[in-house]
């Protein structure tokens, strides 16, 4: 019995190591070229970055202070896997908020339309995050570029973006089932996630949510979430 564990965790790590593909855009204090930051009169720069990275929300002017990726394409690309570094500034009520300070993710063509998008709801105050996200490319797009968003950010509530990994995915999750805010974790926030999926506050791709693969994410798929965890 031991034994066969043994090899049914290898099998499983192989299969996380094959469902993610190459490189397609990387951002970090010294990789940076290509990236747009739409902050007016701002350049990119090693110095600029810096500790905390850029930071994204909303100006009092109504602009928009958003990063977006080089294009790349995603021809061959099923899922593109963001992995962000996420920061926060310094946490304190009433000015600061979760709701306020959670990031979006989109893929986009190259003409600026969202294909696909992904709100990422924050669950703890820090001042540090590692936020995944798995956004499935739509049949027929050939070349894409993610923005990374606070669209209900303000000077209060920013973010700031230190590190992007974009890759592509054979799986709409790290191969681990009922993870479906791909945090790498299973647990209550997830069924919290799907809950809220259901309800329309959120926004997790149907093929991730669907744990029960019925076609529709509903609450068969939260019992099945919850027996999930049970079993853990």
């Amino acid at each position: 019995m031991k034994l066969f564990k043994f090899f049914a965790i290898i099998a499983i790590a192989c299969t996380a190591l094959s469902a993610h593909g190459g490189t397609l855009a990387t951002f970090d204090l010294n990789h940076f070229d290509g990236w747009i930051y739409t902050r007016p009169n701002t350049k990119l720069s090693t110095t600029y970055i810096g500790a905390k990275g850029v930071s994204i929300f909303k100006a009092s002017t109504g602009i928009d202070y958003t990063l977006i990726s080089p294009p790349f394409s995603a021809a061959s690309v099923r899922y593109v896997r963001v992995e962000m570094k996420y920061g926060s500034p310094t946490c304190s009520e009433p000015a600061y908020s979760l709701t306020k300070n959670s990031p979006t993710i989109e893929l986009l063509d190259l003409n600026g339309n969202v294909v696909k998008q992904h709100f990422h709801q924050l669950h703890d105050v820090a001042l540090r995050h590692t936020i995944v996200a798995f956004l499935e490319v739509p049949a027929g797009v050939a070349d894409v570029k993610v923005r990374l968003a606070a669209w209900l950010a303000d000077k209060d509530t920013p973010g700031y973006v230190s590190a992007v990994s974009i890759t592509d995915s054979k799986l709409p999750y790290d191969a681990i089932e009922g993870d479906v805010n791909a945090d790498g974790k299973l647990n209550v926030t997830d069924v919290t996630d799907l809950i809220n999926t259901i309800l329309g506050q959120e926004n997790i791709d149907v093929a991730v949510a669907d744990l029960d693969a019925n076609g529709v994410v509903d609450v068969s798929d939260v019992t099945k979430l919850i027996n999930l965890l049970l079993a853990k």
